[in-house]
């Protein structure tokens, strides 16, 4: 009997210990189900929230835009040829938005042959031929109605311009150009960190970006600094991808021509060292048959 009840405990210690790996193992493998899924949520809730405040800042790049193209002052002095006078009246409502609103912006003048007639930030700039390399200012003029996008010129910001009109006609335009500062700033305070890339082929128009960080095919435009490295071979349109240490989202930026820029990254740190790598294309047809990546 005592041989019996000492099989009958070794065969219920075993089935015990079986019974505890197995929920173990069904514990660990929910709990990872539940931290990716908390990680893929925290990620699309970044993609969203660098989105909607892109999209904000683009909007408000061209209700000023509109503004100064309406500003009777600014545009009575730009139809004198008064370089002077309009230079220290476009200043003087840029010192004024930043006081009240904090705001950080830049403006260019433009003749209405696309030539830098005035810039905020340089006074002894002028006469400089834009056509060539700046798609939205050809647009606007074309269109004669404003435009805002992510342009690609010596610089990489947000541009909004607006036409002057007088009479119905084009007789120059009016930029107002933000930096990617705000958007950096709101998403590290709520925990992301942002590098925009570049696309190195774009580098002889974007000539001040030269000198910035190298990541394979690409360029950081927005800071000195990477905070991490990260592989952008496997980049398509969108998507999410993790390294030992942080977990990021990203998505395209393009071109008024559809020409694929470069990338917004946001990363954040992965404390549950889950791994990812989920890329995505984004496609619709066009009225002509033609495959179009969005």
């Amino acid at each position: 009997m005592d041989i019996l009840k000492s099989k009958s405990n070794k065969y219920f210690l075993f089935i015990s210990l079986l019974a505890l790996v197995l929920v173990s193992f069904i514990f660990y493998i929910l709990l990872n189900i539940n931290n990716q899924k908390k990680l893929i949520s925290n990620l699309e809730n970044s993609l969203a929230i660098t989105k909607n405040l892109l999209e904000e800042e683009k909007r408000y790049a061209l209700s000023l835009s509109i503004l100064l193209s309406q500003d009777e002052e600014l545009i009575n002095a730009y139809e004198i040829n008064n370089r002077k006078k309009a230079f220290d009246i476009v200043n003087k409502k840029i010192n004024g938005l930043k006081k009240l609103q904090n705001s950080l912006f830049e403006v260019q003048i433009h003749t209405k042959e696309l030539n830098t007639y005035l810039r905020s930030w340089d006074f002894s700039k002028k006469d400089i031929p834009l056509s060539s390399f700046r798609e939205g200012l050809v647009k606007v003029k074309k269109e004669n109605k404003p435009l805002v996008s992510i342009e690609l010129g010596k610089r990489l910001n947000i541009k909004a311009i607006s036409p002057i009109p007088r009479d119905g006609k084009f007789i120059g335009s009016i930029e107002v150009i933000i930096g990617f500062d705000y958007l950096e700033k709101e998403l590290k305070d709520k925990g992301y960190s942002l590098d925009i890339l570049l696309n190195n082929k774009y580098l002889n128009i974007a000539t001040t970006l030269k000198n910035n960080p190298k990541i394979g095919e690409f360029t950081l435009v927005n800071k000195k600094t990477l905070n991490t490295n990260f592989n952008t071979n496997t980049l398509e349109d969108y998507g999410y991808f993790t390294d030992d240490d942080n977990a990021f989202s990203y998505f395209t930026y393009y071109s008024l021509n559809r020409e694929k820029l470069g990338y917004f990254i946001i990363s954040l740190k992965n404390s549950s060292k889950l791994q990812l790598n989920n890329n995505y294309e984004n496609r619709y047809i066009n009225t002509n048959s033609k495959v179009i990546i969005q």
